[in-house]
């Protein structure tokens, strides 16, 4: 018999918490995030930019890609916490854009 690991006893002790979470015998903790509504998107590209096409070139998403969120198209939880950044701190994430190359 192969010698159980560490790692392995940590994803079975895991698994038992996900199962037991799954049969109510357990609560975790979690947290509902909101999907962003296709006006919020809109506005915040129109705070910051007066085309899609002048926000792509300011943050770098592709203005097809902004124009499908501006029109209900679901966003991915990675570009909602972007979309957040952008609102509130824009600068932040232009400076970080010209830092990465």
């Amino acid at each position: 018999m192969t010698e159980r690991t560490e790692l392995g006893l940590e994803i079975e002790a895991g698994l038992r918490e996900a199962i037991a979470h799954r049969k109510g015998k357990l609560a975790l903790e979690s947290r509902h995030v909101e999907a962003m509504p296709a006006a919020r998107v809109r506005e915040i590209r129109r705070s910051l930019a007066k085309s899609t096409k002048d926000f792509e070139r300011r943050f770098g998403i592709p203005a097809r890609t902004v124009e499908g969120w501006e029109q209900g198209r679901k966003i991915d939880v990675a570009h909602r916490v972007l979309l957040t950044v952008i609102a509130k701190s824009p600068e932040v994430v232009e400076a970080a854009l010209a830092d990465a190359g």
